[in-house]
């Protein structure tokens, strides 16, 4: 019951609030800049590396990244850059 009341409270604060849902949620945010760039924010781990595929654990999915020549450019404790010629990102 009283988790249901924080939920509850919490997403009208996020309403009120205008804050955004990954944020609250923390859930993973993915911004991807052209077909060269992709930022995952709100990761846990890395999972798989290689130069055509790299696989991310976020909270509750796994996100890959297909390309060609990846790199990993930064690695943070908030966020991943990954580099290259981007083909698709995918959540599972």
């Amino acid at each position: 019951m009283k988790r249901r009341w924080r939920e509850k409270t919490a997403q009208l604060a996020m309403q009120m609030l205008e804050i955004p849902k990954d944020t609250l949620h923390n859930v993973p945010r993915i911004t991807i800049i052209g077909n060269m760039q992709v930022v995952i924010e709100n990761y846990q781990s890395i999972e798989e590396f290689a130069d055509d595929r790299i696989r991310i654990k976020a909270v509750n999915r796994d996100v890959t990244v297909r390309g060609e020549q990846l790199v990993i450019r930064s690695i943070v404790p908030e966020e991943v850059i990954i580099e290259g010629i981007i083909k698709g990102v995918d959540m599972n």
